[in-house]
């Protein structure tokens, strides 16, 4: 029985040292774990150092960035005209009853066939150019800058425009610049005679000519006549 007893605590007591083996063992790990975080953290502080000082020193030159830098352009004022918004036309009172009357008389045969959407299209276009044709244009500002041209408060960057040209319509030159937008397609400006060189050398640098060896009958009552690049 005794026996039994002290066998039983001599058990304990070996199972104790292995637990206080293991404990130990752990915390040693753990210092040791400990020590090596601190020794790297140590270690990056001194590469820092040492290497600002070799900066310092100018012993070692800064790697350039490969990141391509985008070369900052600001929006400096090159030239700037004012000009009617639009073209005035000349409205003739009986000639524009005249195309009512043709207008209404198709329209009242759009309204038997029902093509009521044909017919509310005409009817728009008759106001339109009853409008166009007794409203006075207003005078708008346009400027070229350095990054692109402004007109009516809106900037269109050179990267947006395409080409451009010329054409005149009795006394009126028109300035056409073609953009990469889906809308607007065209920007149309009314340069006055003695703006029109100064604006042509400074696009010219930008947007090429548009060389256009075909312009239609639609295009001269629209903008009337091309102006090639050696007329310019």
């Amino acid at each position: 029985m005794v026996k039994k007893k002290e066998e039983s605590v001599e058990s304990e007591k070996n199972e104790f040292g292995k637990l206080l083996e293991i404990v130990s063992g752990e915390k040693g790990l753990r210092e040791r774990e400990e020590k090596i975080k601190k020794a790297k953290i140590e270690a990056k502080k001194q590469e820092k150092q040492k290497r600002r000082d070799e900066i310092v020193k100018e012993e070692v030159r800064l790697e350039d960035d490969p990141t391509p830098k985008r070369k900052v352009v600001q929006n400096i004022k090159l030239f700037e005209w004012s000009a009617p918004d639009r073209h005035q036309f000349g409205f003739n009172k009986k000639g524009f009853l005249v195309i009512v009357v043709f207008a209404l008389l198709f329209a009242l045969l759009l309204a038997i066939l029902k093509n009521y959407f044909l017919m509310a299209a005409i009817m728009s276009v008759l106001f339109l150019l009853y409008v166009a044709g007794t409203t006075r244009p207003v005078k708008v500002r346009h400027q070229i800058t350095a990054r692109g041209m402004e007109t009516m408060g809106k900037l269109y960057e050179w990267y947006l425009l395409d080409k451009f040209f010329f054409t005149k319509k009795e006394d009126t030159v028109f300035l056409i610049v073609e953009t990469k937008l889906n809308f607007p397609g065209t920007l149309i400006f009314l340069v006055g005679q003695k703006d029109k060189d100064p604006i042509f050398v400074l696009l010219q640098d930008k947007l090429l000519y548009k060389d256009i060896r075909k312009w239609g009958r639609l295009d001269r009552l629209t903008y009337g006549e091309y102006i090639p690049l050696e007329k310019v």
